[in-house]
C-alpha cells in the first residue's frame, strides 16, 4: 500500500492550484481516481468481500467519468480543413491521437455552401455524424455533442463532396477526443 507521502506526492502533481483555491471537492475525481487504481494494483491479495466493494467501486468511478464528474487527463482536437475543388470530393483519414470518447465535433460551413457541399464523420467502418447520408448546411458552425468510444490509432475520417460545378469551398471538421 502506498504512504501518505506517496499520495500527497500525487495531489501535488494531479491537483491544480485552482481547485485547491475555488473549491474544496473540486479534487475529489483525483483522490478517487488514485485510490481505485491503488486499490485494482493490489487486487490479487484482497479478500473475496473486499473484491466485492472494489468492483463496486470501479463501477461507480467509470459511471461518474462518463457523467463528465471526472475530468479526463487529456482533451485533443484534429482538425479536418480542407478546400475542396469544384464538383470534386474527398476522403481524409486520421489516426486517433489516445484512447478515449469523441465528446463533440464541430462542422464549419461558409457563407455560400447553400447546400452545395455536403459532409460526413466517423471512425473505423462506422458514420457517426449524421448517423445516414450527409450534413449540408450553409453558414453555420454547429458544435454536436457525442459519446463514441474511440481507440488510440484507430482511424477516423470525414467525407466531403462538393457538388458546386463553379466554386470551391473549404470546409472544417473537428472532432474533440478525451481521454487518459
Amino acid at each position: 500500500m502506498p504512504s501518505y507521502e506517496e499520495y500527497l506526492d500525487y495531489l501535488q502533481k494531479n491537483v491544480n492550484v485552482l481547485e485547491e483555491i475555488s473549491d474544496k471537492f473540486s479534487g475529489a475525481d483525483e483522490r478517487l481516481d488514485y485510490v481505485v487504481k491503488q486499490l485494482l494494483a493490489l487486487q490479487e491479495t484482497l479478500s473475496p468481500a473486499l473484491l466485492a466493494r472494489l468492483e463496486s467501486l470501479s463501477v461507480l468511478h467509470q459511471e461518474l467519468k462518463e457523467a463528465g464528474f471526472i475530468m479526463p487527463k487529456q482533451t485533443q482536437q484534429i482538425n479536418f480543413r480542407y478546400t475542396v475543388a469544384a464538383g470534386q470530393g474527398l476522403r481524409a483519414i486520421e489516426q486517433v491521437p489516445l484512447d478515449g470518447v469523441i465528446s463533440s465535433v464541430c462542422f464549419h460551413f461558409p457563407p455560400g455552401a447553400m447546400g452545395w457541399v455536403q459532409v460526413a464523420f466517423g471512425h473505423g467502418s462506422k458514420q457517426i455524424m449524421p448517423i445516414a447520408g450527409f450534413l449540408q448546411l450553409d453558414d453555420a458552425t454547429p458544435v454536436i455533442p457525442a459519446s463514441e468510444i474511440v481507440h488510440r490509432d484507430e482511424e477516423i475520417w470525414v467525407v466531403i463532396q462538393n457538388t458546386d460545378a463553379f466554386n470551391p469551398h473549404t470546409i472544417s471538421v473537428i472532432p474533440t477526443i478525451e481521454g487518459d
